[in-house]
């Protein structure tokens, strides 16, 4: 609308005339139009992306677009052309020619020379609205939406706009302005909708305006003000288009038993990010993204809170969303005490499955190497600094071998030339990190994205923007748009004038003296810590240091159990009920000290943890402390005691309630080892034993296996020394099970002897049900070896002990296992006499999953009898039992036996 008279926006009063039009177009000549004579697909809406060469400054709706033609109700597909230069786009439109409803040019600089590109060489070059009409009018390309960056003059946009109709463009779009805020939202979404549903795009842009200007509010220095950026979209037209609606076509209904496609993978699944989202770096995000056109390796740096991670994460979701990366995307955060093991579990069960994990370890790390040294991968490595320990002189993850294995690793897959790997430190240099790489530092929100982040909070915290003034712009550039500072600092306006506010931060600031332990973090944000902590309420000053106790994450569950406890109350000097602690986390919460995941869970920034444990170590001695931990291991054993129980109940629920709680139960374990608590250390290393097991994930299991015998000792009489001997018990018959599963049958021989060794000198040892379990592994291992009549001897030794007990399952495994004997044996009566007496004890347990094995070996051995109509009887209450549970696959197997 720039540039038309006022008597036609006006009519009068609050009326404006043009945003009550169907549709407003700019023609650059007065007679009729030709139509638009190209056939574009109407199964999905197809759009093409081109990003400029800077992202400064260039008011990119990218994401936004990106957002809007996800929530439509029909398919649509964005390609981001890579690089966006004038060859690329002509190659890109000649393969596919009247494939694009609209090719859209976001952010970039016009000038007098034409819209400034890249050259696919790392420099830029000017295309004339000739030269690209051209190419897009080749392509039968009906629509062309341009959005300018911020440093284009006016008459320059409108100039190359009108160059593109006039060279033959049927329809151009243009935003010769960038929008702001809400604004960008609210075009995306109607220009998207009405290309989608049919709508001329003159109308479909004057829908655009009609929602700007019912919605006008946008960020600014001042908290959100009217704007009238609804007059900046605009339509030239040089032909007459009408859009075919998008056809929503229903899928056909499932045959039974026919096999469905299965979906491409796309990676691992991207941790959910703060509760903003990526607000802004757009600039920092192209940049980024064209470093690795440099270097396959990038080291992203910069300070604690600064929106490292945030940054990858949108990364990562980008390049996934627009097809930058067709190899799949990976991310994996370095939290928690494991390496390379883990990340090529996640990587290869994630393209192969779980049989993945059945590979030897050197064939696991072969496979993952060989396929991201072939496709266009990107792997994100989050939170390096921990590795190697932070800040310096802290432990660290892992040891020097691990770390130099992840650094042989990334240097193999780099050397590939095909996959991207985005490194994530507080650190600008990782001591161990040897491979070449490029470096990016990331600093804080700058212009209009701080302007933006500063109004949503300020809109959260409830602030009145009139109190704000001049000093509101001081405390932003205090903080260096410091992302964390910010969400800290700004609630502190709702009621403290701005003025008052950065006077005492300034004056703080002066006198704060960083400490040995503030590597990484800058000292604003220290000081706005200890400032925002300062005027809490003294029972929020008391209690909330106690979450130092919890890592990533704390539930408002667990935390009412301990501060509902009497030891909570003796060193606090009072308890929390549930409301109470409900109270103190939300208003942590409101002061920008927690981010919410669920109304009852809450998540801990990285940062946090630092300043709550240093505010109580202030408060109390560490006799005190020592008494708040042990009470935060015995709740998680208690915990973690329930969860081994609901793994049992429902598999995929327990599974996703340890995982999420897998920070804390390890700090848990870590205390109760430190204070010698072994029943509790075993109760805590349970359920992730049990789930890194049911998800094949050894080797990591081994290494906290590993990690645990360091501590209790590696042989029996270390461990009855240490008093660990129960753990060690445990520890060492898991590892010799797993071991069978895995089929190495040497290492449980060695496991399994030091465990009879040390039960058979004990005085109740030829009764002890655990030396029944050795027996019945030892069996186990005789049978895969065929060693049948040992196998028998071993397993009746293990029956002889347990059988007369009061738990019957062990029982069973023993008649089963002894079945099995006979029926490779090829006595078949007795085999199933074996097998029905194994059935009767999983039936009075009601073990379904038992009882459909009994079932099948009782089947076996009927057909081997050839006793058909029995064997079918068998087979059919197997089937029965696995179509009640939805078990497809190993109801496939019984149908074929």
């Amino acid at each position: 609308f720039l540039g038309l008279p006022w008597e036609l926006l006006n009519n009068g009063g609050d009326a404006f005339l043009t945003s009550q039009l169907a549709g407003v177009s700019r023609r650059l000549s007065p007679g009729p139009l030709d139509d638009f004579s190209g056939r574009l697909p109407t199964d999905q809406l197809n759009i093409l992306l081109l990003l400029p060469p800077s992202g400064e400054g260039s008011g990119s709706i990218a994401t936004e677009a990106l957002t809007a033609l996800e929530s439509l109700p029909v398919d649509a597909e964005l390609d981001c052309l890579r690089p966006s230069s004038p060859a690329k786009l002509q190659e890109q439109l000649a393969g596919k020619p009247g494939h694009y409803h609209l090719v859209h040019f976001d952010g970039f600089t016009i000038d007098g020379q034409g819209m400034c590109m890249e050259d696919g060489s790392g420099g830029v070059t000017s295309l004339d609205a000739a030269a690209l009409a051209q190419t897009l009018t080749g392509a039968q390309t009906p629509v062309v939406l341009v959005n300018a960056s911020s440093s284009s003059a006016l008459n320059d946009v409108m100039s190359f706009a009108a160059g593109l109709a006039e060279n033959g463009v049927p329809q151009v779009v243009v935003a010769p302005l960038p929008i702001a805020g809400s604004g960008r939202v609210l075009f995306c979404e109607n220009l998207f909708k009405g290309l989608s549903g049919g709508t001329p795009v003159a109308q479909t842009v004057a829908t655009i305006r009609q929602a700007m200007k019912d919605h006008p509010q946008r960020p600014s220095a001042t908290g959100p003000l009217e704007s009238w950026d609804w007059t900046l979209p605009m339509v030239f037209e040089s032909q007459n288009y009408s859009p075919e609606a998008i056809v929503v076509e229903e899928a056909a209904a499932p045959v039974p038993g026919m096999p469905q496609p299965e979906q491409e993978t796309s990676g691992t699944d991207l941790p959910r990010g703060g509760p903003y989202g990526l607000i802004g770096r757009h600039a920092e995000m192209l940049d980024l993204e064209r470093r690795f056109r440099q270097a396959p390796v990038v080291l992203l740096s910069g300070d604690v809170g600064i929106g490292k991670s945030e940054l990858a994460l949108g990364l990562a979701s980008w390049l996934r969303k627009t097809g930058g990366r067709s190899g799949g995307v990976f991310y994996s955060a370095f939290e928690v005490g494991a390496g390379l093991e883990r990340v090529l579990h996640e990587i290869g069960t994630s393209l192969a499955g779980l049989d993945f994990a059945d590979l030897r370890n050197e064939d696991r790390r072969t496979w993952v190497v060989d396929y991201l040294k072939e496709n266009p991968a990107l792997l994100v490595f989050d939170s390096l600094q921990n590795l190697a320990g932070f800040p310096a002189g802290a432990p660290g993850l892992l040891e020097d071998s691990e770390m130099a294995d992840l650094d042989s690793f990334i240097k193999e897959v780099a050397e590939g030339g095909q996959t991207w790997t985005l490194l994530v430190s507080r650190r600008d240099k990782e001591p161990w990190l040897t491979v070449p790489h490029g470096s990016y530092r990331l600093g804080g929100l700058a212009g209009f994205d701080r302007i933006v982040f500063g109004t949503r909070l300020l809109e959260e915290a409830g602030a009145d923007p009139m109190r704000l003034g001049p000093e509101y712009l001081e405390i932003l550039e205090l903080v260096d748009g410091h992302p964390l500072a910010m969400e800290i600092a700004l609630p502190l306006l709702k009621d403290v004038p701005a003025s008052v506010l950065v006077g005492e931060l300034r004056s703080e600031l002066e006198h704060h003296q960083p400490g040995a332990d503030e590597e990484g973090r800058p000292p604003f944000l220290t000081v706005v810590m200890d400032h925002a902590f300062s005027r809490m309420s003294h029972r929020g000053r008391t209690h909330l240091p106690f979450l130092s106790m919890f890592r990533s994450r704390v539930m408002m569950d667990i935390l009412t159990h301990i501060t509902g406890e009497q030891a909570y109350k003796s060193v606090m000097g009072e308890g929390l009920g549930y409301g109470a602690t409900r109270t103190l986390l939300r208003t942590a919460r409101a002061g920008g000290f927690l981010e919410p995941i669920t109304p009852s869970v809450y998540q801990i920034h990285p940062s946090l943890p630092w300043f709550f444990g240093r505010s109580l170590y202030r408060q109390f001695s560490q006799g005190a402390i020592q008494q708040l931990e042990q009470e935060v291991v015995r709740v998680y054993a208690d915990t973690a005691d329930y969860f081994m129980e609901t793994l049992y109940e429902n598999q995929d629920a327990g599974t996703t309630a340890i995982l999420a709680e897998e920070g804390n139960i390890t700090q848990a374990l870590a205390l109760s080892i430190e204070a010698g608590q072994w029943e509790n250390a075993q109760l805590l290393v349970q359920p992730l034993a049990q789930v890194f097991r049911m998800q094949k994930r050894y080797p990591e299991l081994r290494r906290l296996r590993r990690q645990l015998l360091e501590t209790t000792g590696a042989t029996a009489e270390e461990a009855e020394r240490t008093g660990g001997i129960q753990l060690w018990l445990y520890l060492l018959g898991t590892e010799a099970s797993e071991c069978i599963e895995t089929k190495e049958f040497d290492r449980a021989d060695a496991l399994n002897r030091q465990l009879l060794e040390y039960l058979s000198s004990k005085e109740d040892g030829e009764t002890d049900p655990r030396t029944a379990a050795v027996f019945h592994q030892m069996g186990q291992v005789a049978q895969y070896r065929w060693q049948l009549e040992e196998a028998q001897e071993l397993y009746s030794q293990s029956l002889a002990i347990i059988e007369d007990g009061e738990d019957q399952e062990p029982v069973a495994d023993d008649y089963y296992g002894l079945g099995l004997v006979c029926q490779y044996r090829r006595r078949y009566t007795e085999a199933k006499e074996w097998f029905s007496k194994s059935l009767e004890i999983h039936q009075r347990v009601d073990d379904a999953e038992e009882m459909v094995k009994d079932y099948r070996s009782l089947g076996l051995c009927s057909q081997y009898k050839f006793e058909y109509d029995e064997a079918a009887s068998w087979y059919q209450r197997a089937r029965e039992i696995l179509e009640e549970n939805r078990d497809e696959e190993n109801a496939v197997l019984v149908y074929h036996s």
